[in-house]
């Protein structure tokens, strides 16, 4: 069959738009499929841009959100909370030299070499009034009279609530012995012995109590160190 020139041109155009349609297609199934986005244009200027897109996921793209706690759960963390905020609220009186001037106590002691042994004496905390001026010996001085008849210093250190006493041997030329420990209580008082002499450096002795006299006994009520052994029972039997 012979074509004519005016029928080539025509079917020329129909092949390539078939070639054309068989292009896109294979574009069309190699390209992503976009089943949870589409792109929407908008418009910069009053003209419409094709390549500013904004892209909108829809719920089942984006990641799932966590679960919150309920109501009962919070309440339970509150709880918890306020269990660990509790505060034992213990009355303390801060003492002053004031509440000492005067006061006469029972001491016992044990020595470290000794620890079986406990020996008991008193002493006297006064105050000796100095003379006038502000030199060396001038001013009040606090004494300790001890129940043998040594004589030593005693001291507060109010802000602290630390309190001590001195034992002095002749003058403290043969050694002096220090009683302290931190004011917990009004009528009872503990701590630890240090000590020195001439042919030993200063270490820790012993331990101490003392209670004050001449107080009603229920005012004073239980030393402290006896409460503290009740509880140590206790938690003994819980257990």
């Amino acid at each position: 069959m012979r074509l004519s020139a005016t029928t080539t041109p025509a079917i020329a155009a129909a092949l390539l738009a078939l070639v054309l349609a068989a292009a896109l297609d294979v574009a069309d199934a190699f390209a992503p499929q976009r089943t949870a986005a589409a792109d929407v244009s908008f418009r910069v200027g009053g003209m419409s841009s094709p390549t500013a897109t904004t892209r909108l996921y829809s719920e089942a793209a984006l990641p799932p959100k966590e679960s919150s706690l309920t109501s009962s759960d919070d309440d339970e963390e509150e709880d918890d909370d306020d269990d660990e905020d509790e505060w034992e609220y213990v009355e303390f009186e801060t003492l002053t030299e004031s509440d000492f001037v005067g006061s006469e106590w029972k001491v016992g002691t044990v020595q470290n070499d000794r620890p079986t042994k406990i020996v008991e004496t008193w002493v006297r905390l006064l105050v000796e009034e100095g003379t006038p001026g502000t030199g060396i010996g001038s001013g009040d001085r606090n004494i300790a009279i001890w129940g043998d008849g040594s004589k030593g210093r005693w001291s507060l250190d109010v802000p602290s609530q630390f309190f001590s006493i001195s034992k002095e041997s002749f003058g403290g030329w043969l050694g002096k012995r220090i009683w302290a420990g931190v004011i917990e209580d009004y009528y009872y008082l503990q701590g630890t012995v240090r000590g020195w002499s001439p042919i030993s450096p200063a270490s820790v002795q012993g331990q101490w109590q003392a209670k004050r006299l001449g107080v009603d006994k229920e005012e004073a009520g239980i030393a402290p160190w006896f409460e503290n052994d009740d509880d140590v029972d206790e938690n003994e039997e819980e257990g």
